[in-house]
């Protein structure tokens, strides 16, 4: 016979049939990893190692433990890229705001030509003439287009670079329970490092000076729904990923 032990209390229920059962080694209803000698009456309290292996514990689901999402090394849930983009539009919101208060006067020279424009094509059309040429310049001037185009960019990069810098994470990302982490170092809490945070914030903003390079910025924001690590292009450059806090 194997070892003894003692058969815990409020024994274990018995095989199939009970009485009707054959003695013999059956699994042990008390430990999976071994079986207990039934004596054709009851347990006896001897067993041995089972000759299957024990079926693998699981643990019981906890809340808030992402059970099946995508993780950083050290075990800290990946973002979620609906996440993601929601932070992403919260971030532009508060950029648009910024934004339109610095450059309110340019703004509202651009208004007033468009209103004038839009009155001259009325009064045009009132009389049977063609519409005045229109050209770009005539409702923005250039020295206003480069001014809207350098303020707007810098603010960005000021924008994405601080706030990574110094709390890990934009306005938009916090509010989503978001943060930014060396790569694969999910559970660190140490200050990104500053070339991360410019080369991260370069790689997302400046695309944006040109049209012909937008493509480059929607792939970049698509990226992680299939990179396996969940990771933009502006991630691989800076070797950050984006992960869940709460």
């Amino acid at each position: 016979m194997g070892r003894v032990s003692e058969i815990p209390i409020g024994s274990p229920p018995v095989p199939p049939g009970r009485h009707a059962a054959p003695s013999g080694w059956y699994p042990d209803p008390a430990n999976g990893a071994q079986e207990r000698y039934w004596d054709g009456w009851q347990w006896s309290r001897n067993t041995r190692p089972s000759a299957r292996p024990a079926p693998p514990r699981i643990a019981p689901y906890q809340p808030g433990s992402f059970p099946g999402r995508a993780r950083t090394a050290d075990g800290v849930p990946l973002a979620g890229w609906w996440w993601r983009f929601l932070a992403m539009m919260i971030d532009y919101l508060i950029l648009a705001a910024v934004g339109g208060i610095v450059l309110a006067p340019i703004y509202l020279r651009f208004i007033r030509a468009m209103s004038d424009a839009i009155a001259a094509a009325a009064t045009a059309a009132q009389t049977g003439q063609p519409p005045p040429p229109l050209a770009a310049t005539d409702l923005l001037s250039a020295s206003d287009q480069l001014i809207v185009t350098g303020v707007t960019v810098a603010i960005a990069l000021v924008y994405f670079v601080m706030f990574l810098r110094w709390k890990g994470a934009t306005p938009g990302k916090l509010i989503c329970g978001l943060r930014v982490v060396p790569v694969d170092q999910g559970l660190s809490r140490a200050r990104l490092a500053w070339q991360a945070a410019l080369v991260r914030a370069a790689i997302w903003v400046l695309p944006g000076l040109f049209s012909l390079l937008a493509v480059i910025t929607v792939i970049d924001a698509l990226f992680p729904l299939w990179n396996p690590k969940r990771q933009a292009i502006h991630d691989l450059a800076a070797r950050t990923q984006v992960v869940a806090v709460r």
